[in-house]
């Protein structure tokens, strides 16, 4: 994603990107010019101020755009066949309605991509990742089963926050109490029909809606006709990018290089930083008992050879660092989430890498994924982060601890 001043427009039309189908709204409620380039969409990175936002996210609730989300339609008699022969884990008893996360790697066992795949019906999913839908579709030969691209046919809300509950069930007279997390169902929501699942990116108690294009509008105001008394206020991608990596949460292209055809965000400009899943502390969810799954046989002799290398924790910047860095270089890696790799290293040992460096506003810390080597992987381990300025190379202190940094409440 690429932040942006403004938005370019000749007239009121949008120049070389789209708006997604809550454009107007989103629009006429920021306050300020920052917006993302998310794709080929436009987003609010800021409605009214970061802090305000994510205090809101943490104390109420907030609603933030998902809907550049790449979403893959994959329909037919192999539907199942094909997902389960390329993702990780064990989908054949995935029941219509539910949600299931999961990694998919190469031959190698490196991690392509991640995502969510909802079952519509018995042969119908939607695969909800980056844009994956060539990588599918290489393993698709022989199988009755299509792979379409289906981005542009559903806006996406994420009402996130301790009161999301409240807010939907207010806006849609329906009890959502029942309902599971990773779980949907559908629902009336301003007199358009909308899909709700539990889920969100935030770490918070959370729900996306789903609607078609047309009724985006109609959502979004009855969401806020009901949802404004009870705190609900918008939240821009600058607001949940923190928010998600408080909550430990990993984006393509940014805290990992996918193995595939495409990478994401080139932060990585070479494959070191391709991972494994237990690499990246998803080897819950690789399931060895299925048959066959590509990458199966490189990972078995991972576990073989005793595991990865590296380990992926967090990192935590000393009071003392935090203050060396803000003399060092005020504001710069404070402003938002960094997309730069930052070294780790011991003495004169280089041991890791920590990427989506960034200011915890509910934590008060700096903060940031660490992939280092197992020897120091435990919490409380003291590192230095490798800080470049000037030709020179700053050391600041910083230590290891656990994952995630805020506890997740979104299952609870």
């Amino acid at each position: 994603m690429i932040q942006l001043k403004g938005i370019p427009t000749v007239g009121n039309q949008l120049v070389g990107l789209k708006g997604t189908p809550f454009h107007s709204r989103t629009e006429a409620a920021t306050s300020t010019a920052e917006w993302y380039r998310w794709g080929d969409y436009v987003v609010v990175d800021v409605y009214d101020g970061v802090r305000q936002e994510l205090a809101a996210m943490r104390e109420q609730a907030t609603v933030n755009e998902m809907s550049p989300l790449w979403k893959l339609a994959i329909t037919g008699a192999d539907s199942l066949k094909l997902i389960n022969d390329v993702v990780t884990r064990d989908i054949s008893g995935q029941e219509v309605g539910q949600i299931i996360y999961t990694p998919w790697c190469n031959q190698e066992g490196k991690v392509v991509g991640d995502g969510l795949i909802l079952r519509e019906e018995e042969d119908s999913f939607i695969l909800v990742a980056g844009p994956n839908g060539e990588w599918f579709r290489s393993f698709s030969s022989g199988l009755e089963v299509d792979v379409v691209d289906v981005t542009d046919a559903f806006g996406i809300l994420a009402v996130q926050g301790p009161r999301s509950q409240d807010v939907l069930e207010s806006s849609t007279g329906t009890s959502f109490s029942d309902l599971p997390f990773s779980r949907s169902r559908t629902c009336e929501l301003g007199g358009v029909e909308v899909r709700v699942i539990r889920q969100g990116f935030t770490g918070e108690l959370g729900y996306e809606l789903w609607v078609e294009p047309d009724g985006a509008e109609d959502v979004w105001d009855a969401l806020f006709e009901f949802g404004s008394p009870l705190g609900l206020v918008p939240a821009g991608e600058h607001a949940i990018d923190i928010a998600r990596v408080e909550a430990g949460l990993l984006i393509i292209g940014s805290d990992y290089r996918g193995a595939g055809p495409w990478h994401g965000v080139d932060t990585y400009p070479d494959s070191r930083q391709e991972c494994s899943p237990r690499e990246l502390n998803l080897g819950r969810f690789v399931d060895f008992s299925k048959e066959h799954f590509v990458g199966k046989q490189a990972l078995l002799d991972e576990e073989a050879g005793g595991g990865p290398r590296d380990r992926l924790v967090g990192l935590e910047l000393t009071e003392d660092s935090v203050s060396k860095l803000t003399e060092v270089e005020f504001g710069s890696v404070l402003s938002r989430v960094s997309r730069f790799v930052y070294q780790l290293s011991q003495g004169a040992q280089t041991v890791g890498y920590v990427t989506s460096l960034t200011w915890a506003y509910s934590l008060g810390k700096i903060v940031g994924l660490a992939h280092v080597e197992a020897s120091v992987a435990n919490e409380g381990t003291e590192v230095s982060l490798v800080w470049p300025l000037d030709g020179q190379q700053h050391l600041l202190d910083a230590q290891i601890v656990g994952l995630p940094f805020r506890k997740h409440l979104r299952k609870s």
